[in-house]
């Protein structure tokens, strides 16, 4: 055998032939090594073949041989490498983006060949607006960056796709007027206490649903949020089970949120009231009794809650609104009366007071035109 360096290769005679063999450098989706094969009739042209190996790969040109194919790479990063780490319904949004958006386009294309134009040509053939755009290339960026990570291939195909234009609308915000009318349309119904703790705590849809009565202390006017519902796709049956996460997705989004004096005091004629409701229908009632019940005295589903709020919203008149619109309404009454943006950014649960701000940029513009006015004393100094 003729030995090298590591990475150069080597060479040995193989029953009657010459064997030239050459690490590309990279790996397969297993963890090995890849290696390429040359048989040669004479040591000679072993010799050749291996300096032409090393010179292509000098150039950078890939030489895997390698038979992974993109969509093998994906579903194996996505099940290995993110599953550990995703929340359920994050996993499942994954898992649904590459069954849908990314498989059946490049799924098949050997990974050493898929090019920026397989990328671009894929994400333009979507019919969906710029927020499935951007989910569907990060499925695709993240697993072609380990890839690169782990040298199966030498650079990422994703860079250098085209965007397209931003077409995500304003965020809605119920005005002040249209809150009015609708707290107005919230009397005499049945989950008038829980859209009331959405609207004054900015809480996200998931996390009031499986609030427990030790999670709120009315003493001390605080809501411990340590818990979400979702929705736990099964897109082979397509159907949609929800269940009870008991952690939330990020660190900040497991939080302490403080209330109003008026909420505190709704919620304790609400706990008055349940627990009175539990002891006729020979119900147990602990501090680990759900704050909110269905009709049917069951966990709150959250598809049947959208539809109740549509309803209320129609009732009062209000178009457009979603159940985000109460999160954002509540944002936005906490600007309007200045609550400093930490405040409001900890209230909410975002991951730091930057994503607060690109969020409600045009209040905090508002805002500041506002304060900016309070120098109308001293404008008069200016000739």
């Amino acid at each position: 055998m003729i030995k090298r360096a590591n990475g150069e290769g080597s060479i040995r005679k193989h029953k009657n032939k010459w064997l030239a063999t050459f690490p590309t450098g990279l790996y397969k989706a297993n963890g090995k090594r890849e290696y390429i094969y040359k048989y040669c009739n004479t040591q000679a042209e072993a010799v050749e073949e291996l300096r032409r190996l090393q010179n292509e790969k000098s150039m950078g040109i890939c030489q895997s041989k390698g038979a992974v194919k993109t969509g093998d790479w994906i579903e194996t990063w996505i099940e290995k490498h993110k599953a550990p780490k995703l929340a359920p319904s994050t996993l499942a949004s994954y898992r649904n983006n590459f069954r849908v958006h990314i498989k059946p386009y490049v799924g098949e294309i050997p990974l050493k060949d898929l090019t920026t134009y397989h990328i671009q040509k894929m994400l333009d053939h979507m019919n969906g607006g710029f927020s499935l755009f951007v989910k569907v290339y990060n499925v695709i960026h993240g697993a072609l960056e380990k890839a690169v990570e782990l040298r199966m291939i030498s650079h990422n195909p994703c860079k250098g796709v085209a965007f397209p234009a931003d077409d995500r609308t304003d965020i809605r915000v119920l005005t002040q007027e249209e809150q009015k009318r609708f707290i107005a349309a919230l009397n005499g119904e049945y989950y008038r206490v829980m859209l009331l703790t959405y609207l004054y705590t900015g809480m996200r849809a998931g996390e009031c649903i499986p609030l427990q009565w030790k999670d709120i202390d009315l003493t001390k006017r605080i809501i411990r949020v340590n818990k979400k519902a979702i929705l736990n796709h099964n897109f082979s049956q397509h159907s949609a089970k929800q269940e009870i996460q008991n952690f939330c997705k990020t660190k900040s989004s497991t939080r302490t949120v403080a209330i109003t004096a008026r909420l505190t005091a709704i919620l304790a004629e609400h706990k008055a009231n349940m627990k009175e409701r539990a002891e006729a229908l020979g119900l147990d009632w602990s501090e680990e009794t759900l704050v909110f019940w269905n009709t049917h005295n069951k966990i709150v589903q959250y598809n049947n809650l959208k539809v109740i709020l549509n309803n209320i919203y129609q009732k009062a008149g209000i178009k457009g609104a979603t159940m985000h619109t109460l999160r954002h309404t509540y944002a936005t009454r906490c600007f309007e009366a200045g609550v400093d943006i930490k405040a409001i950014s900890e209230q909410l649960g975002h991951a730091n007071v930057k994503t607060t701000y690109n969020i409600y940029i045009h209040l905090l513009e508002d805002t500041k035109v506002k304060e900016i006015d309070k120098l109308s004393g001293i404008d008069k100094f200016i000739a």
